[in-house]
């Protein structure tokens, strides 16, 4: 006659089990969190569709590619702009002023992932363009103030807690915004990149 295991030690193998289970789990998931994401090619629209960007990348990380603007028209789109980097966080806005220049398209990047655990003069953060060509960019550095005012995780790190975008003021005119892991907000003449009050 052959004795079953006590049912008082079933609850308590189980536990057992789980908690082995979630410990195996969880060890992957958090090296997996820190990982960069491979880059992949990307097509992004400005608000209300007027133009649009197609940004590809040379390589699976950094900032090496292609990135292209078109202007949307009835017939065929046309290309107004060429920049010689890829990103896969973009934001575009086709009809941008300060009051003091001409309409334009705006463009504002981030920077790839920034390895390390201090803010670097070396390490893009962001950077504008306006009309073709790039008019202003800042390092981690520049945006942090100090090298250890980051969040960082195993191997990188970031300054900024959230890009707010761009904010209408008025007519044609915008700023560009960003929410810094200090809680510091900053404003941006998009036409130009230089800061301005919020």
């Amino acid at each position: 006659m052959t004795h079953s295991p006590s049912l008082h030690k079933l609850p308590q193998a189980l536990g057992m089990l789980l908690c082995l289970f979630s410990v195996a789990l969880s060890a992957p998931l958090s090296a997996l969190a820190d990982d960069e994401a491979s880059n992949w090619p990307h097509v992004q629209s400005a608000e209300y569709g007027r133009c649009y960007l197609k940004s590809v990348p040379a390589e699976h990380y950094g900032s090496k590619g292609s990135t292209r603007v078109f202007q949307v028209t009835a017939q065929d789109d046309q290309l107004v702009a060429t920049y010689p980097w890829y990103s896969n966080q973009i934001w575009l806005n086709c009809a941008v002023s300060n009051g003091k220049s001409a309409t334009g398209i705006s463009v504002v990047r981030r920077g790839p992932w920034s390895r390390g655990h201090r803010a670097s003069a070396n390490d893009l953060a962001l950077a504008f363009a306006f009309n073709g060509k790039e008019v202003k960019r800042y390092s981690s550095l520049d945006l942090a103030g100090k090298a250890d005012n980051v969040s960082a995780s195993v191997s990188h790190y970031t300054v900024i807690e959230k890009v707010l975008g761009y904010r209408w003021v008025k007519s044609n005119e915008f700023v560009f915004e960003i929410l810094l892991i200090d809680g510091r907000k900053q404003a941006f003449d998009p036409t130009t990149g230089e800061r301005v009050k919020g």
